[in-house]
This record gives structure tokens, C-alpha cells and sequence, in this order.
């Protein structure tokens, strides 16, 4: 695959494109770019279920995932092989910045397609749901709003004639029809109504009134039993001693009444007669029909309203309609679609599973520093200082980190050397991760400009001798942990890997190494774009 080189700041649009493993001499155009997107897109596996899960800045929730994200998990540039807080490339762009929290967990196998379908169906739904409760509170708060406001239309109606005041409840329907009609009805209905229920109320305190009279009389009839009560007790006394006592002829007659007496008394002041719960409970019956007729008698004006004149009316009956027409846009609760209703919406919410990631998450990240460690080992030399620290990934910045022994401590490891060897660790156990979960989102590559950069810095030809036997070693280490890691690859999973790394130092490091070849040495004319097919642009 190859795309026409930029002309100045205008990138081009022509790509050429070929899944046969042959060479060309000179690429011409062959494919317009959608096409080309559609068929990388089935490469990575990605389709329209992939989008993603939340939103920022630059990118919207739900939107698809492009392929370009994954690429993030495949270069180590030279601008941050020696960084020791960026360890992926592009984070000062913010669509990527952004880009890598809310994909790494399906790169890494942690989430799965169908997981995520259901978990973005039911944060829809949550969202449906919250949406219908609002609405559903909001109209209810509007109702209440216009039932009082029905109500306060209603009374001053009734004052002012146009209702009849013997109207119970008047309903919105009622109000409509006054002010259709707007005819004017005789004081005395109101007049009338008001009456009947003062009436009502009057009889009903009275009720009350008697009610808790005969209750007090009654309490207090117990009250006075208590004290006879009391008074009897030296006779209970007398009784239970009644074998000490010297005894007359009439003794044994009267200690039985006496005995008799008291036992009325005791039965008198322990039975709970029926009639007490009847009147309780008449009581609260009367005390609820009390406030039936208060709310009613507070609907009817205790005065009547006179309008001076036709234009007083008919301003009355504007005003009217006018509220009425402002509560008219009061959606029916029983108007939603089908479906669509709170209960509907909670059930949909309920029959949708969907797996808890956190579990999965915590094992992937203890797998993903395990690997690291024995990439660690594998190189223990080269870190000196570090040698025994323990790798640990941090998930919220997505790197790794280093832990001293037996302390929670995360050490700010020191030196660009340790840096690279730290950004090694990280890239290459997130993909075999990866590998070993069969990820379908990450290719199995990975390109690395530079890693001796620390110990040969910039210069385009060095010698071998310009550097320190330890650093020769250091850089010969890190080959060697790029070489073991693709046999391991190729070996223990039979999987396909490749790193691609830009060097310039001696080819005598790596020359026994298997799994590396050194492809070209791009030097005296010799680079990766041939000077013939920059010649034909």
C-alpha cells in the first residue's frame, strides 16, 4: 500500500494498493480512499458495532472507532523511547489523547463486541429512562399546578355568578364550558351551596364534639374504678391473712362480698368494651369528613362578587381562557407510544445482560505486568539500580511503572537508558497480551526508531568503539530481548510478529541474533523511498 507524497501542505488522494506479495517498480494509482478504509476496517475487525463508549473534546460518544487508533499500541517513536511519563506516541494530540483510554480495553481483549453493544443499548436506555421521569415528574408537578390554578378559577367563578356553586369538584371541562358559554348564574346557587356545607360542617364538629365528651366521661369513669380500686386494697390484705384473724359468726359472709366487689371492680377496669373501639373509630371517620367539607367550603367564596359591567365579564373570561390555554400543552401520560413507557423502558433495561469488565480488567493488567517482569529478569543487568523493582501497570495513565520490593512505593526511575528499557517492557507485553487473547483490533508489529538513542544519540554513523563497553551492552540486551520475544511469539503462541526498528548502530550486535535481519543499510544514496520514485512524482 502506498500513497502519493504531499505537494507542500496539500496531502494527496491517490493510493495504490495490492494484496499480492510482489514488487513494483513504480506504484501507480489503483484505489480511491473509502474503498481502501472499508478494506483496512475488515482487517482490524471493526464494523459499525464498534463506536465509542463515552464522549470528550474532540471525539463523540457513540461515533465508529477508526482503525488509525490501534496504531498507537504499534510505533515507539524516538520522541518518546526516552520518555518517563509519555509512553505512547501522539499524546499531544487530542483525539488521540483522548482516543487511547476509550479503546484500550478492546485492544486488549479485556471488552468484547457483543459486551459492548449491551452496555451502550442499556446506557441508551438509562438515558430514555431518565428522560421519561422528568417528563413524568414535570407534568405532574404541572398538573398539581393546574388543578389548584382549576380551583381558584372555579371560585372566583362561583363568586361571580358564571359557575353554579353547587358544583362539587368542578373539573377543567366545567371551566371550558363557563367560559364557551360566559352566561351568568343567580347568586343563590352559590348561596345555597355555601350554606349546605356549612350546615354539614357544623353537625359533623358537633358529632365530634359528643363523640370525645362520652370518651373523656368514660376515661374518667375508669379513673374513679382505679381509685375504688386502691381504697380496697387493706381488704386484700385482711383476706390473704384471713387464717391469722380472730372470726365472728358473720365474718366469713362479709369477707365474701367484700371479696365479691373487688373482683367486679378488677373486671370492670380490665374488660375493653366494644363500644370504645366504635367510637375511635367513629371519631377518625368524622375527623376525615371534617376535612372533605373544610377543603369544599374553602373552594365556595363566603361573599359574593359583583360584576359593574359586560366589559368587567367578558375580561374576566379572558383571563380565564388564557391560563387555561397555558396548562392546554400538558402531554396525557397515557398518550406514550408503545414501548416507550417508564415501566416498558425499565423492563427493556432489566432483560439486558451485561458483563462486569472490572474482574477481567484487574486480571489483564496483573498478566500484563507478570510479562513484564520476565521481560525485566531477562535484562536484570541493564537496569543496575532498578534490577529488583517489580513492574506495575498504571491503568488510569496507561504505563508503566516501576515498585520497590515489598513497599508500596512507585519509584521516578532516573536515567534515558532505563526509560527505553521501560517502554520496551510495556509495548512488548501489552502485545503478547494481546496475542495470547487472541485480540483481532491490534496488528502484530511493532516499529521502533532508535532505541540505542540513549547511548548513541543523534549521530548518523558511529563507530563501535565511541561508546562505553557497558552501553555496547546495554543495547546488545535490548536486541536480544526483541529476538527472544519473536521466537517466544512465533513459538509459544504460533503466531506472526514483526518489529520493525530504524538503527544506525554496528551491524556486529546483532549479527548472531536468528530472528533479526538487517534488511539495507540506507547510506550513500541508499533510502527506504528509492530516488527514482521520488524522481517520478
Amino acid at each position: 500500500m502506498a500513497r502519493r507524497a504531499p505537494n507542500g501542505n496539500r496531502v494527496s488522494d491517490e493510493y495504490f494498493f495490492s494484496q499480492n506479495l510482489t514488487s513494483y517498480d513504480h506504484p501507480t494509482p489503483n484505489i480511491v480512499e473509502d474503498d481502501l478504509r472499508h478494506i483496512l476496517e475488515a482487517v482490524f475487525g471493526l464494523d459499525g458495532r464498534v463506536t465509542m463508549p463515552f464522549g470528550g473534546q474532540s471525539i463523540k460518544a457513540g461515533s465508529r472507532i477508526s482503525f488509525r487508533y490501534f496504531f498507537l499500541f504499534n510505533t515507539i517513536s524516538q520522541d518518546i523511547i526516552t520518555s518517563s511519563e509519555v509512553f505512547f506516541d501522539r499524546q499531544s494530540e487530542e483525539r488521540y489523547r483522548e482516543a487511547l483510554p476509550r479503546i484500550f480495553d478492546i485492544a486488549l481483549g479485556i471488552d468484547d463486541l457483543e459486551n459492548i453493544s449491551a452496555r451502550e443499548r442499556k446506557e441508551e436506555l438509562i438515558r430514555e429512562l431518565n428522560r421519561l421521569e422528568k417528563r413524568a415528574a414535570h407534568v405532574a408537578a404541572r398538573e398539581s399546578i393546574f388543578e389548584a390554578e382549576t380551583q381558584q378559577i372555579a371560585k372566583q367563578a362561583v363568586a361571580y355568578g358564571l359557575l353554579d356553586g353547587k358544583l362539587e369538584n368542578p373539573s377543567s371541562a366545567d371551566i371550558r364550558r363557563m367560559v364557551s358559554d360566559a352566561y351568568r348564574m343567580p347568586s343563590e346557587g352559590w348561596t345555597q351551596r355555601y350554606n349546605e356545607v356549612s350546615a354539614q360542617l357544623f353537625a359533623v364538629n358537633r358529632r365530634i364534639r359528643m363523640l370525645d365528651g362520652f370518651s373523656q366521661e368514660s376515661n374518667a369513669y375508669k379513673g374513679m374504678l382505679l381509685e375504688v380500686e386502691d381504697s380496697l386494697k387493706p381488704l386484700m390484705a385482711i383476706v390473704s391473712r384471713s387464717s391469722e384473724l380472730v372470726k365472728s359468726d358473720a365474718f366469713d359472709d362479709l369477707i365474701s362480698g367484700l371479696k365479691a366487689d373487688l373482683q367486679k371492680v378488677k373486671d370492670e377496669i380490665a374488660s375493653k368494651r366494644p363500644v370504645d373501639g366504635q367510637v375511635a373509630a367513629l371519631i377518625k371517620q368524622l375527623r376525615v369528613e371534617k376535612l372533605e367539607l373544610t377543603e369544599q367550603l374553602a373552594r365556595i367564596p363566603a361573599k359574593p362578587k359583583a360584576l359593574d359591567s359586560e366589559r368587567e365579564k367578558w375580561m374576566f373570561v379572558g383571563e380565564v381562557k388564557g391560563r387555561l390555554d397555558t396548562f392546554a400543552e400538558i402531554p396525557a401520560r397515557s398518550q406514550a407510544a408503545p414501548g416507550t413507557s417508564i415501566e416498558d423502558v425499565r423492563k427493556q433495561i432489566a432483560n439486558i445482560q451485561v458483563r462486569d469488565v472490572e474482574e477481567e480488567r484487574q486480571s489483564v493488567l496483573r498478566t500484563i505486568e507478570e510479562v513484564a517482569l520476565e521481560f525485566k529478569n531477562e535484562v536484570k543487568p541493564a537496569l543496575e539500580n532498578y534490577a529488583e523493582y517489580l513492574p506495575i501497570f498504571n491503568y488510569r495513565d496507561k504505563k508503566l511503572q516501576m515498585r520497590k520490593p515489598r513497599s508500596s512505593l512507585i519509584e521516578n526511575v532516573g536515567s534515558s537508558s532505563n526509560h527505553m528499557f521501560m517502554h520496551l517492557f510495556h509495548f512488548l507485553a501489552l502485545h503478547e497480551v494481546a496475542v495470547s487473547r487472541g485480540s483481532r483490533f491490534l496488528p502484530s508489529f511493532l516499529i521502533i526508531d532508535q532505541p540505542s538513542r540513549p547511548y548513541y544519540g543523534d549521530e548518523e554513523e558511529v563507530d563501535e568503539k565511541t561508546i562505553s563497553q557497558s552501553d555496547t551492552g546495554k543495547i546488545t540486551q535490548a536486541f536480544s530481548l526483541l529476538n527472544t520475544f519473536v521466537g517466544r511469539i512465533n513459538q509459544t503462541y504460533h503466531s506472526p510478529f514483526q518489529i520493525i526498528v530504524f538503527e544506525h548502530i554496528p551491524a556486529s550486535i546483532f549479527a548472531k541474533m536468528r530472528n533479526v535481519h538487517l534488511v539495507e543499510k540506507f547510506r550513500d544514496g541508499v533510502a527506504l523511498i528509492p530516488k527514482e520514485w521520488v524522481n517520478a512524482v
